[in-house]
Parts: structure tokens; C-alpha cells; sequence
């Protein structure tokens, strides 16, 4: 009950994590062009005659050149916004997967084979390698999420040792 809360949880984040990430290419899009467009402004403004002569030779150009970098301030405003967004979004979601990752351990049945060292003692030792092997990975999993537990499982496994 509680995982399929999670996972579907998860599944919200992912669809609003690309919903982010695609208002973020729109606006890098913008940006560029904003970019490009106040560039080609400015490059006309630059004259090789504007120095002999007394007058502002394209008021309107200059004008319209502060418009653009108050509205690529904007841009770059609200870009920020949305990149703090997609860490939230990421950060959230690592703690979601750790989540589901330690309730599909702690509801995955703990089964332990005996295998019979008279038949063949490498069978064995490969046998008692991989589940030592995947009841560490088990205790990597959940040691950030509930250390006292992690502890205890370790305690498990050097008592069986």
C-alpha cells in the first residue's frame, strides 16, 4: 500500500519534472533569441559615422535595446526559479526511489538457502558470497534512511559469521 503511494508519487514528480524541463527549453529558446536580437540591435548602433556626427543617430534602437535586457532579465530571473525547481524535483525524487528501494526491501521475504558443503564446498562458497553480497547491498540501501536498523542487520550478519 504504502510503495504504491510512492511509486505513484514518483510517477507525479517524473510528469511534472518534464513539464519543467520543457517550460526550461522554451525558455532557454527565448533567451537566445532575446540574446541574438538585442546583439543585432547593438551592432547597428555601432556606425563608423556615429562619432562625427553631433546627433543620437538611433534613439529607437537604444530604446528598444533596454527593452530587451529588461526582459532578458526576466528570462534569467525566472530561469533561476525553474532550475532551483528541477533540483527540488530531483532531489526529491532520489529520496523517493531510496524510499521505494528500502519498502521493496523491507517487504522482499528473507530467503536463505542452506547449501550442503558434502556436495560441493565452492558451490558453497559462491552461494554464502552472493548472499552475503545482496544482504549488504540491502543494509547500503536503508543505512541512510534508518541507521539503527542498518546496524542491527549488520550484527545479524557478523553473529552469523
Amino acid at each position: 500500500m504504502i510503495n504504491d503511494f510512492l511509486k505513484k508519487y514518483q510517477e507525479e514528480l517524473i510528469s511534472e519534472k518534464i513539464q519543467l524541463k520543457e517550460d526550461m527549453d522554451l525558455l532557454e529558446t527565448k533567451i537566445k533569441e532575446e540574446t541574438k536580437f538585442l546583439a543585432l540591435l547593438e551592432e547597428s548602433n555601432e556606425s563608423y559615422f556615429k562619432e562625427f556626427t553631433p546627433r543620437d543617430i538611433n534613439s529607437k534602437n537604444n530604446e528598444k535595446a533596454a527593452e530587451i535586457r529588461v526582459i532578458l532579465e526576466d528570462l534569467n530571473n525566472q530561469m533561476n526559479i525553474k532550475t532551483q525547481q528541477m533540483k527540488f524535483y530531483d532531489g526529491r525524487l532520489v529520496e523517493l526511489n531510496a524510499l521505494i528501494t528500502n519498502t521493496a526491501v523491507i517487504n522482499k521475504p528473507v530467503i536463505q538457502e542452506k547449501v550442503s558443503s558434502s556436495i560441493n564446498p565452492d558451490t558453497n562458497k559462491d552461494a554464502n558470497n552472493s548472499l552475503l553480497k545482496d544482504n549488504l547491498n540491502s543494509i547500503k540501501d536503508t543505512i541512510l534512511l534508518d541507521p539503527y536498523r542498518a546496524k542491527i542487520e549488520l550484527e545479524k550478519i557478523i553473529s552469523s559469521l
